[in-house]
């Protein structure tokens, strides 16, 4: 009887896998945004929807986690995983929400490469997410996990590259501090990224 009372478990790897989604589809708009300036406003208004729902898929996962007596995993990695996840489309929310009084005509090559690197990281993030259901796909995992700090490097180096020439060339005081903090905040969602891959790697760890 209790059994049956009990929500299923499964439940919450379809509500991860559903944020991982929205993630990835936040990332990918927010580089789309950078590479379609002349239209910006409608990628500004897609992050800010999948924001949204993102939100209430986080709310959802909490409510199941505080009705659910026996959980596939920890409770606190259950917790951390789904806020971290949430927490990641809020930067890219944030940052995108900011552009139209940013008012740029264009970005630097590095700052659209940035965001490339950024969706690529979510989407390795989201085949982790999809994995994370059977220790079977440890191995997947690890390597899909290690393929995000693999990105991670590459975007310290575009960083780099892109303030170096901040610094250098750029002689307008108010652009320079608009794309410094795109910079700024673009990593971060990597960094985040890799946040989320090791939670996901505690947890395999935890229960291999």
């Amino acid at each position: 009887m209790l059994k049956r009372l009990l929500p299923k478990q499964e439940n919450f790897f379809y509500l991860f896998q559903k944020a991982a989604d929205k993630l990835q589809l936040t990332a990918t708009e927010f580089s789309n945004l950078l590479q379609h300036l002349d239209n910006q406003q409608h990628y500004v208004d897609e992050i800010a929807k999948h924001e949204a729902e993102a939100d209430q898929i986080a709310h959802t996962n909490f409510e199941l986690l505080h009705k659910t007596f026996i959980t596939p995993f920890d409770r606190h990695d259950i917790h951390q995983l789904t806020s971290t996840l949430d927490d990641i489309i809020d930067l890219i929310n944030r940052i995108a929400q900011r552009f139209p009084y940013y008012q740029l005509q264009s970005v630097p090559e590095e700052a659209i490469q940035l965001s490339q690197l950024s969706a690529e990281a979510t989407r390795h993030l989201k085949e982790a997410i999809y994995c994370l259901h059977s220790l079977r796909h440890a191995e997947a995992i690890f390597a899909l996990c290690n393929n995000i700090d693999n990105v991670e490097s590459r975007a310290h180096q575009v960083v780099l590259a892109g303030e170096r020439k901040l610094f250098m060339d750029e002689n307008d005081f108010k652009r320079f501090f608009k794309l410094k903090e795109i910079y700024a905040h673009t990593k971060l969602v990597i960094n985040r990224c890799q946040d989320v891959a090791n939670i996901i790697k505690g947890i395999i760890l935890e229960y291999s």
